[in-house]
């Protein structure tokens, strides 16, 4: 299992993350369970332990094909719904590449279910025990390894921003930075969706929001991470 430092809140609320490998992921969708807790998840499990006790091919089902189900698959993905079923201190996302990815605020239960998985492709995440206390007192820190003179990140919205805002961004570089991809986003479309920048101070903050409006969707603090270990 690969070990990695968080540097902040995962959704603003976990301070765990465990993400693993297995084909079996989309089983786990939240979309798919209709019924109740995991019920699509189950119910794809009792066909596959049903071709497994009558030793016959395990599949799962891929566009209009039927793939074959690694046994390595298919006993790890028992485990996490037997693990997930027993608690809901947890928040389950589903990435690309057959990745499924678990926060948490329950160090022991992640770890606990890590220990009993065949598969090797785990990583775990968790910050500093020191800057536990930090993190949760201000859910929008993000801790850095540099010092920075613009330490406010500014992500936006799907909202129209006013194309005007470009030209002041392009007049007030001292006070902001902002990547070639979303200041040309802004300038030929007025939009910044998924996009971001960074900010001097809480008063050019302010400016920017007034200037930006409604297109702001949240905003992070940069905390230079040798300041608070001093």
């Amino acid at each position: 299992m690969k070990l990695r430092e968080s540097r902040k809140l995962f959704y603003t609320e976990y301070l765990y993350k465990l993400v693993l490998r297995n084909e079996l992921n989309n089983i786990f969708r939240s979309d798919l369970q209709k019924k109740e807790k995991l019920s699509y998840a189950r119910k794809e499990l009792d066909r596959l332990t049903e071709d497994y006790r009558n030793n016959l091919p395990m599949t799962k089902r891929y566009y209009r094909s039927a793939v074959a189900v690694d046994v390595q698959d298919y006993f790890d993905a028992m485990l996490l719904y037997t693990a997930l079923k027993s608690t809901d201190d947890y928040k389950l996302r589903i990435d690309p590449n057959s990745a499924v990815t678990l926060f948490s605020n329950n160090k022991n239960f992640l770890l606990g279910l890590a220990d009993t998985l065949h598969t090797t492709a785990i990583e775990f995440w968790e910050p500093n025990p020191k800057h536990i206390e930090l993190l949760k007192s201000n859910t929008r820190i993000v801790l850095i390894d540099t010092p920075t003179d613009l330490p406010l990140k500014v992500f936006f919205n799907s909202k129209r921003v006013p194309k005007e805002f470009a030209n002041w961004i392009r007049a007030n570089g001292d006070k902001c930075k902002i990547g070639t991809i979303a200041l040309d986003s802004l300038e030929q479309f007025g939009y910044l969706n998924g996009l971001y920048m960074y900010v001097r101070d809480e008063k050019i903050l302010n400016l920017i929001t007034l200037l930006a409006g409604r297109s702001i969707r949240s905003i992070e603090k940069l905390v230079y991470k040798s300041n608070i270990d001093k």
